[in-house]
């Protein structure tokens, strides 16, 4: 059984949505959501009875088995009048993962294997048809949980200054006068190295634009088909879970009908100076290149030292600590502005050779 991790590369990136096309897929097995791996293996590190880790599962993830949970991902609100939900039943996995179990040694391979499994026979799906076992592990740091397995890795990017953009603009959602500075400077880590981290694995890495996600549907799902000997079914060009109409996660404040043939990036100018444009983009040149995105600001020999001005996004954290009295979160946003100039390190995103995109 082949494992596919799907990870954002870009902030934004539309890891959700590229998992929402996967849904139904006859041949495929996948959880409706993200699956922290490293932190799911940890508690059952010492678990060897099925039934236990069958539990635990249950425990940490309640709404893959009642979806009216699932109200950051409107997982409550599916279907073509948004309010349809789904409802698995939890003894038919909990029995399905002990027969797939019994009699084997439970590697983390077997237990992320048959765990997957499982959910999709209490979903109602023929498993023997199953080849591909879809990973949403969501952050790269998850990942060295399961290095030593062999899986290949999908990773979605976009425009970088859409990707900004989107990031600070639907912040609110969790917190409307608040930007974290671990979770900002998680954001500029992802959209500066990720792509290059995931490549530095020793895996095969397949990379998504959400860009021709949405405007070559077709010629992006069959290439991964091609990829992976699947065959083309049209759930591949529908957003659903559990074969329910997704319109998307709270975060994006609106309802998104799946794929969009119209599909462009709205960067709003007035997240950024002007110097933040001419910044991301000479240190994000050779990727910009790579897949053709366009570029918005004037191209400068060097601007080396400009990596020490701080991006508006900076001046708001630091604005909003003062505000607040809360010198942690300015002593925070401090040492991460210092740790981001890290990542702007023009040789090593301009030497780097970006696979090809889908």
């Amino acid at each position: 059984m082949k494992i596919i991790v799907l990870l954002a590369g870009m902030t934004r990136g539309g890891i959700d949505l590229l998992q929402s096309l996967f849904d139904k897929h006859s041949q495929i097995s996948q959880f409706p959501g993200k699956f922290y791996v490293d932190d799911f293996l940890k508690k059952t590190s010492s678990e060897k009875n099925p039934e236990n880790i069958s539990s635990i599962f249950l425990r940490e993830y309640p709404e893959y088995f009642n979806s009216k949970l699932n109200i950051i991902e409107k997982h409550n609100k599916l279907g073509k009048n948004k309010d349809e939900s789904y409802c698995i039943d939890k003894n038919i996995f909990i029995k399905k993962f002990k027969d797939l179990s019994r009699d084997k040694i439970l590697t983390n391979k077997e237990i992320i294997i048959n765990l997957h499994l499982a959910y999709s026979a209490a979903s109602g799906e023929n498993i023997d048809k199953k080849k591909l076992i879809i990973l949403q592990i969501h952050h790269f740091f998850r990942i060295e949980s399961i290095s030593d397995l062999d899986f290949d890795i999908i990773c979605t990017i976009r425009d970088p200054l859409a990707s900004h953009s989107s990031y600070i603009k639907n912040l609110s959602i969790f917190r409307s006068d608040y930007i974290n500075p671990w979770q900002y400077n998680y954001h500029m880590e992802r959209n500066f190295t990720h792509l290059i981290k995931l490549c530095n694995l020793n895996k095969k890495v397949n990379v998504i634009k959400l860009e021709r996600l949405h405007k070559k549907n077709y010629e992006v799902m069959n290439k991964i088909c091609q990829i992976y000997e699947l065959n083309f079914e049209n759930t591949l060009q529908m957003s659903t879970f559990h074969g329910k109409l997704w319109w998307g996660d709270q975060v994006s404040k609106k309802d998104l009908n799946g794929i969009n043939k119209n599909f462009t990036s709205n960067i709003d100018l007035n997240i950024f100076y002007k110097n933040d444009i001419e910044i991301i983009e000479y240190y994000l040149e050779n990727f910009i290149r790579s897949y053709n995105y366009p570029f918005k600001g004037k191209q400068k020999k060097n601007l080396f030292f400009k990596k020490f001005f701080p991006l508006k996004a900076d001046v708001i954290i630091i604005t909003q600590s003062l505000k607040k009295l809360s010198f942690k979160n300015l002593l925070l946003s401090i040492y991460y502005f210092f740790k981001r100039t890290k990542y702007m390190n023009k040789k090593i995103l301009d030497e780097f050779e970006y696979p090809k995109d889908i």
